[in-house]
């Protein structure tokens, strides 16, 4: 996201494919892959300027799971992240939904929007967070049992020896069963997903190891030095929906960086929160906010990886009046920087990344976002500031953190597994509904 101008402020824890393949899946497998280009682009993304800005190229080449494009786990994610269709809700926030930016960035910039129409159907998905699915046609669904029953035998046990690609396709298997019982779905694949995760399921000592991790908070000093991983505190709170693990089948924690001469301090806020007050969130709080992979083992169980896909930045910029000349992620002072891992990334480069080697997502790129129940073709910047806007709000004193909101009920001094631990138990009760949807 541009915020904080794009300056750096990030974050962590502890054969050929193209996107033609996503929809015509049942039209024949072999003929969409001899249709596909021979080489990757040389970005897989529609670059800055472009009028889908961040939304993936129609002709890019995806090996999220292994380095030849036709094995059948990179198959399955074509058919599952990758589709052409047209949103249910198209956001005035897209350049070519308004024009004259001094006047479109008032009171209620991210709530415009109008339904989606002909017309406005583009590839949505690729490597990235916000599953673009909804359901299947039949033929797309009996060629996704197919591609579904063929990671078995060998070709399973390739996959299980290179834990963290198996653990993140594991999760995609199951974060698509999840979208099929919340639109209550091709009922059919919800047995065959299940079968395909169990499967990819490797030992608790594994999915445990530390190994794996791909994010470390003491990396934050060397992309923004104002954060400094002994000042950051992590906060439990109750989960929202989107950050619960029955839903999005990912662990979050968030930390937040207090300024050092603020009155109250932190702890005293927390205090006051308690006690049912709302005292104003000082200039300068930032909060950093991590998510990632939830896997089931062999034995059925849930259990937290330290695989992190997903680390964002936001900090209270300034207080100056709604504007275009505010530069900031919500245009009243609230900034954001996302960077999401891509599964390319985690296959070729592994247990030595970087944030460097996230995808960092701008403010004016495009992503199709189902965070309340109806796909909308918008721009990050507009997402994010539906939450963390300061302007046009009951809660300004709040400057955009619902983490610090009373009713969340943040608390300080937890245990470092504590969110782990309660992601495993809320991933626990999509496995009882979806065991239960099997049956």
């Amino acid at each position: 996201m541009q915020a904080l101008g794009r300056e750096p402020y990030p974050p962590r824890m502890l054969g050929s494919l193209a996107p033609l393949f996503g929809v015509l899946l049942g039209a024949g497998l072999s003929a969409l892959i001899a249709q596909a280009p021979a080489t990757r682009p040389i970005s897989r993304w529609q670059p800055p300027g472009h009028q889908d800005r961040g939304l993936p190229k129609p002709d890019a080449v995806w090996s999220p799971y292994d380095e030849g494009p036709q094995h059948p786990a990179n198959r399955v994610f074509a058919a599952i992240w990758l589709a052409r269709l047209q949103p249910a809700e198209v956001a005035a926030a897209l350049p070519t939904e308004h024009s004259g930016a001094s006047k479109f960035f008032t009171n209620g910039w991210y709530f415009k929007k109008r339904d989606g129409r002909d017309g406005d159907e583009r590839w949505f998905g690729g490597d990235g967070l916000q599953l673009p699915r909804e359901r299947f046609t039949a033929a797309e669904s009996a060629a996704l049992i197919d591609l579904l029953l063929a990671i078995d035998g060998e070709l399973a046990a390739n996959l299980r020896s290179r834990p963290q690609s198996c653990i993140w396709l594991q999760n995609d298997l199951l974060r698509t069963a999840r979208r099929l019982l919340d639109t209550d779905a091709n009922s059919e694949l919800l047995l065959p997903l299940l079968r395909a995760a169990e499967r990819l399921a490797l030992p608790a000592a594994t999915l445990e190891d530390a190994s794996l991790s791909t994010f470390g908070l003491e990396s934050l000093t060397a992309v923004e030095p104002a954060l400094a991983h002994g000042r950051l505190v992590e906060l439990d709170r109750r989960s929202s929906r989107l950050f619960d693990a029955e839903h999005s089948l990912l662990w979050s924690r968030v930390f937040v960086q207090w300024p050092e001469t603020a009155e109250p301090d932190l702890q005293g806020y927390l205090e006051a929160a308690a006690n049912k007050l709302q005292p104003s969130i000082p200039l300068q709080t930032r909060a950093v906010l991590i998510q990632g992979l939830v896997a089931i083992d062999d034995q059925g169980r849930p259990r937290a990886t330290s695989i992190a896909i997903d680390v964002r930045l936001q900090i209270f910029a300034n207080a100056d009046p709604l504007s275009v000349a505010n530069t900031t992620t919500t245009h009243d002072g609230i900034a954001f920087r996302a960077f999401w891992l891509e599964r390319q990334t985690l296959r070729e480069r592994g247990a030595n990344l970087k944030l460097s080697d996230f995808r960092e997502l701008a403010d004016e790129d495009q992503v199709l976002f189902r965070d309340y129940g109806s796909l909308k073709h918008t721009t990050v910047a507009a997402q994010c500031s539906l939450c963390h806007r300061r302007t046009d709000t009951p809660e300004q004193d709040l400057a955009g953190f619902p983490v610090l909101r009373r009713t969340s009920e943040p608390k300080s001094h937890i245990a470092a597994d504590t969110r782990l631990r309660r992601a495993e138990a809320e991933f626990e009760r999509f496995l009882v509904a979806l065991r239960s949807a099997v049956k």
